[in-house]
């Protein structure tokens, strides 16, 4: 069974200082009151895990070679499925990040 988690990432610059209101000319450089967070766009990540994996993806699959696949980490549960004869893998593969709205991120309101 295939297990997918999606996983978002706001994309954003280091906070930044909000500078107060020059009251008077004895204030010439109005001190900070406050910081803001500017994004822009999110990504969104998906990764499917799957216990009972029996092929690994190929070369042509990855990224760098043309296919959507950033990542992906296999690890033998046990060396022989007794009615297939063959091997069996824990899988974890990550596809290439989407880059969305901040709108489109869930639980995100007021950016």
């Amino acid at each position: 069974m295939v297990t997918r988690s999606t996983s978002y990432r706001l994309r954003a610059s280091s906070p930044q200082p909000v500078k107060g209101d020059c009251t008077s000319l004895n204030e010439p450089a109005p001190s900070t009151t406050s910081f803001v967070i500017q994004t822009f766009k999110a990504e969104k990540t998906e990764t499917d895990t799957c216990d009972d994996k029996t092929e690994l993806l190929c070369s042509n699959d990855m990224l760098g070679l043309g296919g959507q696949y950033v990542t992906a980490s296999y690890t033998a549960q046990r060396f022989l499925d007794p009615d297939t004869n063959s091997l069996i893998f824990q899988a974890t593969e990550a596809k290439e990040r989407l880059i969305i709205d901040e709108d489109d991120v869930p639980g995100v309101t007021g950016l």
